[in-house]
């Protein structure tokens, strides 16, 4: 599909440098600032404004990356996860950024004549065209590699690749906790950072070659080692984490400041070689703190509380149990990349397997509100006739039963008294737009135990002791399938601008993520218009596709 027809060019624009740290909050950033470990954020932090970011509901990478894209809230833009229900069937399929609405930051900056270098965005497989280069982020199909067909220009790609290596590698399986991982990991995701500076690097030299010298109007780094460094080091990084382990090693204890002090000097590496007369935006689409010692099962919460029920004898019910233990024994007992490679030889697809992992077992004739149970989109669904397969819920009686979810929601507690749950909402009062019926019918956020974020992991139907909430044993707070990780997400990220930039009168009130595209838009002196629209037209991922994206999604630790 050809870049739509230029509106005007910018020749006397400014160009414009973005460099995204996935899942950066002041948290982690407030101490190493001041401890003079990250000189470079420092330095534009100070010469700059500096403005926490709120995220969205939920504060994930899909739909947040897809606000901060499109100036549009998930309500809009319509994608709330990696994986969405299947309208009518209990069942999901995973999702890419064609299911998006409205149109992106890149292809607006396109539209108007100007030239992009965008690496690494979360949520822009298939690349959609550009004038430049884009690069799509962890959501393309990855066996070994970043492949060409994952970027807007796969010749450029190539040339690109052929210099500095892939931009990405799928390298480390997130999923995993044996011995000696988490020192592996270190140097893994340090290495990482490095190979995309690289990438970018060379991407940017070519690309400049090619316009005689200029350089691109907008070029946009997104690194995620950020946020992966977060999931799985909180505990050894934060002494006070109820997961703390007091014998991890100096290695382990140093891994977050060492992974930022990486992404610093590679962000001032890159902020050299595009120019120090730019404007510079550092900024995250959600912030990282720390989990607590207990996770959740919703589904478990729903049973005991009559909202849901269990099929007692044989059946199709019992079909879909059977797959799950399928797949979870494949998950033990397989790496990540046997289990793509035996996903694509059967052919079956790796949605439908999940499907049954999530939905599976349940009687569906009884039960009034399920979950798909994923830390990713914390909800419920009401078993509403004539919407879903086999909905038992009358439509008349869908209020009194969203009334009885958010009763049973609000009413669970944790051993010590407190809330399992901060909010919980009908779906229309935190969500507007045409993509609503997308979400849950009821959306919650986890309440947090002494400032530690709860997980909710999927209930382990198969165990007789399987309480709504589980306090884990020390053996299990690394975290891993089934426990949750040690670091999880939070509802503010960072926005640090540097250079020609809005006013700091209000620097202290935080920002709308939902606001970004429009704040930098202003910086290239383009109007902005926030309207949803369609987008792309669909174009679903192949078996051989989805298999990969489940399959590196089950590395990130985003899929049980």
């Amino acid at each position: 599909m050809p870049v739509r027809r230029p509106e005007r060019t910018l020749p006397a624009a400014i160009p414009l440098l973005v460099l995204g740290l996935d899942g950066a909050g002041f948290d982690v950033l407030d101490p190493l600032l001041a401890d003079g470990r990250l000189p470079h954020l420092a330095a534009w932090r100070r010469a700059g404004v500096a403005r926490r970011l709120r995220s969205t509901v939920p504060p994930m990478s899909f739909p947040a990356w897809s606000t901060f894209q499109t100036g549009l809230d998930p309500g809009h833009h319509g994608l709330f996860d990696f994986t969405q229900k299947l309208p009518g069937a209990y069942r999901i399929r995973f999702t890419n950024a064609t299911d998006r609405a409205g149109e992106s930051l890149f292809s607006r900056v396109s539209r108007a004549g100007a030239r992009v270098l965008a690496l690494g965005m979360p949520a822009s497989f298939p690349p959609e065209p550009v004038t430049g280069l884009l690069v799509a982020g962890f959501d393309a199909p990855v066996s070994t590699g970043t492949a060409p067909r994952s970027a807007s220009d796969p010749a450029l790609y190539r040339s690109v690749a052929a210099r500095s290596g892939p931009w990405m590698q799928a390298d480390l399986d997130e999923g995993a906790a044996g011995e000696g991982w988490h020192e592996a990991a270190v140097a893994r995701l340090l290495a990482r950072v490095e190979r995309k500076k690289r990438f970018a690097l060379e991407a940017l030299a070519q690309l400049r070659r090619r316009a005689g010298g200029a350089r691109p109007d907008l070029m946009c780094v997104v690194f995620s080692e950020s946020d992966t460094v977060a999931h799985h080091f909180w505990r050894d990084h934060d002494p006070r984490s109820p997961r703390h382990d007091p014998g991890a090693g100096a290695l382990r204890r140093g891994a977050v400041a060492a992974v930022y002090e990486a992404l610093d000097a590679a962000c001032g590496e890159l902020r050299a070689a595009f120019g120090e007369d730019a404007p510079c935006v550092v900024v995250s689409d959600h912030g990282s703190g720390g989990a607590a010692r207990q996770v959740v099962h919703l589904g478990r919460r729903l049973e005991e509380t009559g909202l849901l029920r269990r099929a007692r004898s044989l059946g199709a019910g019992s079909v879909d149990r059977l797959a799950r233990g399928a797949r979870d024994l494949l998950l033990r007992r397989l790496a990540p990349r046997r289990v793509e490679a035996l996903f694509r030889r059967s052919r079956a697809a790796a949605a439908r397997v999940e499907s049954a992992a999530r939905f599976g077992g349940l009687d569906w004739r009884r039960t009034l509100a399920f979950s798909e149970e994923v830390n990713t989109q914390p909800g419920v669904w009401i078993n509403l006739r004539g919407r879903e397969a086999q909905g038992c819920v009358e439509p008349h009686d869908y209020e009194r039963v969203r009334d009885e979810v958010i009763g049973a929601l609000r009413d669970w507690k944790l051993p010590g008294g407190g809330p399992v749950v901060a909010r919980a909402w009908r779906r229309e009062e935190i969500h507007a737009g045409p993509c609503v019926e997308r979400a849950p019918d009821v959306v919650l956020e986890l309440a947090d135990c002494a400032g530690y974020g709860l997980s909710l992991v999927a209930t382990p139907w198969g165990r007789a002791d399987r309480a709504a909430v589980r306090t884990l044993a020390d053996d299990e707070l690394a975290g891993g399938r089934g426990r949750g990780m040690n670091g999880t997400h939070r509802a503010e990220g960072i926005w640090i601008a540097q250079g020609a930039c809005p006013s700091a009168a209000d620097a202290r009130e935080p920002m709308a993520l939902r606001d970004a595209a429009s704040a930098l838009l202003a910086m290239l002196d383009l109007p902005w218009c926030r309207a949803g629209g369609p987008g792309r037209a669909p174009r679903p991922y192949s078996p051989a596709e989805e298999a990969q994206v489940a399959a590196r999604l089950r590395a990130l630790g985003y899929l049980e």
